[in-house]
């Protein structure tokens, strides 16, 4: 996770916003293992839930930040290219990639090896940033594709998805997916609506695509 991930504190709580989506997909006394978990701003908040967290990230000086008492262990890892878990002895009941995927050279060999550190009946919860959200497509129809310092087109993304290419990664790293989410800090009640309409318009109006998955057997 890129250093400037602190300014997510300002929207953590927010209703049907992403992270708070993901808080509640959490159940107490799980075991987590939070990717790219940078200062730790959603592991405090994990660990808030009655859950046990272990965070791993690249940047040294983020994981100096770290809320003390929040994490049970953090370790620095390049998520790109490692070669041993830290923590392999542990087994989680939830790897939660918060906005971490987007960011990674091949996201798909990272996902195809969290099995082997997950619980026999272990859930693997992804986010990522919908680039088909309508602020880009009306960008486009004006001509325009410019990344940003932050959000959707994030500068340091090196990947973009929607919720079909989001599809695509999980079940081609042998994951299969349980549930759909989106997450809008402003139309969270109606992305996630169940009716005919959800899924054209958690495409539109979703800024964030949640999926929870389990290894296929």
């Amino acid at each position: 996770m890129p250093a400037h991930s602190d300014r997510y504190h300002l929207n953590l709580r927010r209703a049907g916003g992403t992270h708070n989506t993901l808080l509640k997909l959490l159940g107490p006394g799980s075991r987590v293992l939070d990717l790219g978990c940078a200062s730790g701003y959603l592991g405090e908040l994990i660990s808030e839930r009655g859950c046990q967290v272990w965070g791993l990230d690249i940047d040294p000086s983020a994981l100096d930040e770290v809320p003390r008492g929040k994490y049970r262990a953090v370790a620095r890892l390049d998520l790109n290219a490692f070669a041993e878990w830290p923590f392999a002895e542990e087994r989680f009941d939830v790897i939660l990639a918060a906005d971490v995927l987007e960011h990674l050279v091949a996201p798909e060999q990272l996902l195809q090896r969290l099995p082997e550190v997950l619980c026999p009946d272990g859930r693997i919860i992804v986010s990522l940033p919908n680039v088909a959200h309508v602020s880009v497509r009306l960008s486009l129809v004006l001509g325009r594709f410019d990344y940003t310092e932050t959000g959707i087109l994030d500068r340091t993304h090196l990947h973009l998805y929607t919720f079909q290419s989001a599809r695509r990664l999980l079940e081609g790293a042998g994951l299969r997916i349980e549930q759909e989410f989106g997450g809008s800090d402003r139309f969270g009640w109606l992305v996630n609506a169940r009716w005919r309409a959800t899924g054209w318009m958690r495409g539109l109006a979703a800024t964030g695509i949640i999926m929870v998955a389990r290894p296929r057997t």
